[in-house]
């Protein structure tokens, strides 16, 4: 998505708050009830609806505050267009994971889904309402009984790979693929930058990093870091995940 080459700053507020405004006249003439805009960009309008109150410290859905303490996390609606003739994509969240997204048929689509689950609709409710949405299976079983944070976290990458609204480099997604393939590294928290994937034992920031990097390489391939032996590049992501399961410190005995 290329952003449009504003002048000033004021430019740019006037762009955010047509799309708000836009929005706003399309909810009214649907005669749905959509909240303000939170957040406001030339091409993207992030909504906020009712609270969902996490269980307690250690839910993945919660958000962790100063003391450590369990915090609220609202759901969220996001638009995201263009501004031309292109369709809009929409992503529902609730809690730290996003459940549905997928491309609109229009801006009244997209506006209709938003508002129903900012009121509390569940994802049979949306699956029926918006059947352009991509709700995958694993968001019923985190819906009906919450999946870890680690888990979550992945489930939630792959889905954007596949599904959201950027973009992604095939050998990016593959990478992440395999790692999820193998149990020992989906139990860890797959971190990234600039496409290098890494895992930690942490599933929150700060994370601490456990044994190798990979890099998907533009030129093909992938190159593996943190080995004893050296770097190695590899031809497959299954190559790559394999050395990365290698590098990891032996399991505890039982």
């Amino acid at each position: 998505m290329t952003a449009p080459r504003y002048a000033s700053q004021d430019e740019r507020d006037a762009a955010a708050a047509e799309l708000g405004a836009q929005l706003a006249r399309i909810a009214a003439a649907a005669g749905v009830l959509l909240p303000p805009a939170r957040e406001l960009s030339w091409c993207r309008a992030g909504f906020v609806g009712e609270t969902t109150v996490p269980d307690g410290p250690d839910s993945p859905d919660s958000a962790d505050g100063p003391d450590g303490a369990a915090l609220p996390v609202p759901d969220r609606a996001d638009v995201r267009w263009k501004r031309d003739a292109s369709a809009p994509h929409l992503l529902l969240r609730r809690g730290r994971g996003t459940q549905a997204q997928g491309w609109a048929p229009d801006l009244t689509g997209a506006v209709r889904a938003a508002a129903a689950w900012l009121a509390g609709a569940d994802l049979a409710a949306i699956r029926r309402a918006a059947p352009f949405l991509h709700v995958p299976d694993w968001a019923f079983v985190h819906e009906r009984a919450s999946l870890d944070r680690v888990e979550l976290y992945w489930r939630t990458r792959l889905e954007a790979f596949a599904h959201g609204p950027y973009p992604t480099r095939a050998e990016v997604r593959a990478l992440w693929e395999a790692a999820f393939a193998e149990p020992r590294l989906r139990r860890l928290r797959p971190v990234s930058s600039h496409f290098t994937l890494w895992f930690s034992t942490k599933s929150d920031y700060p994370f601490e990093r456990v044994g190798a990097a990979v890099e998907p390489l533009h030129t093909g391939g992938y190159l593996v870091r943190g080995l004893a032996t050296g770097p190695v590049t590899v031809t497959t992501p299954a190559e790559a995940a394999a050395l990365a399961v290698a590098a990891l410190p032996p399991e505890p005995s039982s």
